[in-house]
């Protein structure tokens, strides 16, 4: 047999692997799909958006490496705090056309915003208020404040509560809450239901009530501080999503000992809470009850959610991506309802110690 040169064989060597990444290059590419993704740089909340941002990367990151890969297109943007700020926010969002988004994680922003977006399958990660406006193309992926009410409401009739005192304070969280408290606890049948201002919380010493929810943010730390003076406590006491934190840092600390809350399940994986640290180099983040390392994960399940879609519609197509995400199902059930709320099934116990932190005490999945 005739030899090859080797000049010529490694000429033919290159042009055959000019060949396959020309065949490589000719075949088509899926098209990226595009996620427009509201973060709060500024605001009140301005904190959340380096972990926003520093989450939805490691998500995108993750789906270029999977089995099925999907490329994935990010904008970041921040509405701002004036008009012109959101006017220039939004037309380069428009220029940048997402297939969907993710909502502001504050409701004044997430309201104002799906009046401008229109209708793109939108995905919410935090407990925006329940009612807004042109929200047919919104999912939640966090409980409503109502939800949660709801399911309190439930479990304090299960703990065998006869009578029950809201306590509240005069602002609109505290009013909104004892509301929604006092009606909950009225369609269930419980009867003997008393609310109390916060400034008249010494009427709690002559009703005894078996329950006591206090219904307030700011004003709870003047309740709580005082009340180991009341002549007899409350069998149990329990606190709301505005009240929930660590007051390990006062000296009262002891007063909240066996104090009950509770809220939507959100157990963020150790190795998410690990890779996020390391991404933003706060160790703290793998202990920290903060509920921003909630929300975090949920952006994260926010992104990969949005790739499902995606690749089960087989579409960029809005009415298919949102057909595809109302088909979400997790355990054999919808994810979502038909008005795009999140079905909570079960809702975490954390009970306060004598040193003011909570820790997780059980789970209850409310009964239908």
């Amino acid at each position: 047999m005739r030899k090859i040169p080797a000049i010529l064989s490694a000429l033919l060597l290159s042009l055959v692997g000019v060949y396959l990444v020309s065949v490589s290059y000719a075949k088509p590419l899926a098209p990226p799909l595009r996620v427009g993704v509201l973060v709060s740089d500024s605001g009140p909340l301005y904190f959340a958006g380096p972990i926003q941002r520093a989450t939805v990367k490691l998500a995108a990151g993750d789906l270029a490496k999977a089995e099925q890969p999907v490329n994935v297109s990010i904008d970041f943007e921040d509405l701002g705090d004036s008009d012109n700020e959101f006017l220039n926010a939004t037309n380069r969002l428009a220029k940048f056309k997402p297939d969907l988004t993710l909502a502001p994680i504050e409701s004044s922003s997430a309201i104002r915003f799906l009046k401008y977006i229109g209708p793109i399958p939108t995905i919410s990660v935090s407990a925006l208020t329940e009612k807004i406006e042109n929200s047919s193309w919104l999912f939640r992926l966090a409980t409503t404040q109502s939800q949660e009410i709801i399911a309190l409401a439930q479990y304090i009739i299960e703990s065998k509560a006869d009578s029950v005192a809201i306590v509240f304070s005069d602002d609109d969280y505290g009013k909104s809450t004892m509301k929604s408290l006092a009606m909950a606890f009225a369609l269930r049948g419980l009867s003997r239901v008393q609310v109390v201002p916060i400034a008249e919380s010494e009427l709690l010493a002559k009703s005894k009530p078996d329950a006591v929810v206090l219904a307030s943010m700011e004003q709870s730390v003047s309740f709580l501080s005082n009340s180991s003076n009341l002549p007899r406590k409350p069998n149990q006491l329990f606190l709301v999503a505005g009240n929930q934190a660590n007051y390990s840092n006062f000296s009262w600390a002891e007063n909240l000992s066996g104090t009950l809350a509770l809220s939507s399940d959100n157990e963020v994986p150790n190795s998410f809470r690990l890779r996020l640290a390391q991404a933003l180099n706060r160790p703290s983040i793998q202990t920290s009850q903060n509920p921003m390392v909630a929300l975090a994960y949920r952006s994260y399940q926010a992104i990969m959610l949005s790739a499902e879609s995606y690749l089960r519609s087989k579409s960029t197509s809005a009415p298919k991506l949102k057909a595809a995400l109302l088909d979400t199902h997790v355990d054999g059930k919808d994810l979502f309802t038909s008005a795009g709320f999140l079905n909570q099934a079960k809702y975490a116990v954390y009970k306060y110690s004598a040193k003011g932190s909570y820790s997780l005490a059980g789970e209850y999945d409310p009964k239908q």
